[in-house]
């Protein structure tokens, strides 16, 4: 790893495997068949990252701008695109700053890219919990809809 340069050397630990790892490989404690290498260009982990961003936040604002869409199971829909497009832009935010550490773009000594993919993964794993609360509300929401449909307006306005 002493010929690659400083980028190669911090890429590689950021994602926590060697970039000249081969694709065939196996630890010297494993046996059995070999696994392939997926290999998923970071360019479409953007793309991805950014399509979710838009479409997290139509989500927000057809909800915050329609009347008809405010009650409590919207509301929740809403939290819940708010905590997934967090999730988007902390994803956003990291393939960035992977990609221009790449490029040579963006120089950055490794402690200060080290910290700030930290503070992303915190962000992430923060709002995937938030998000999973969320689709538990909506569920519980969504029994209480359909086993107390009598009651649910009376129950849910509690």
């Amino acid at each position: 790893m002493s010929g690659q340069g400083p980028q190669r050397r911090l890429l590689g630990s950021l994602n926590g495997t060697s970039p000249a790892t081969p694709h065939f490989e196996l630890a010297a404690n494993q046996t059995g068949p070999r696994c392939l290498e997926v290999s998923i260009p970071d360019g479409l982990f953007l793309s991805l990252g950014l399509v979710s961003v838009v479409e997290n936040v139509l989500v927000v604002a057809a909800i915050a701008k329609n009347r008809n869409l405010h009650s409590p199971m919207y509301y929740f829909i809403g939290c819940l695109a708010v905590s997934d497009l967090l999730v988007s832009v902390g994803n956003v935010l990291e393939t960035a700053v992977m990609l221009l550490v790449a490029a040579g773009t963006l120089a950055a000594q490794a402690a200060v890219v080290q910290q700030l993919d930290d503070i992303i993964d915190v962000l992430i794993c923060g709002s995937m919990v938030s998000s999973l609360c969320f689709l538990g509300a909506i569920a519980v929401d969504r029994y209480l809809s359909i086993f107390y449909a009598l009651r649910y307006h009376s129950i849910v306005t509690l």
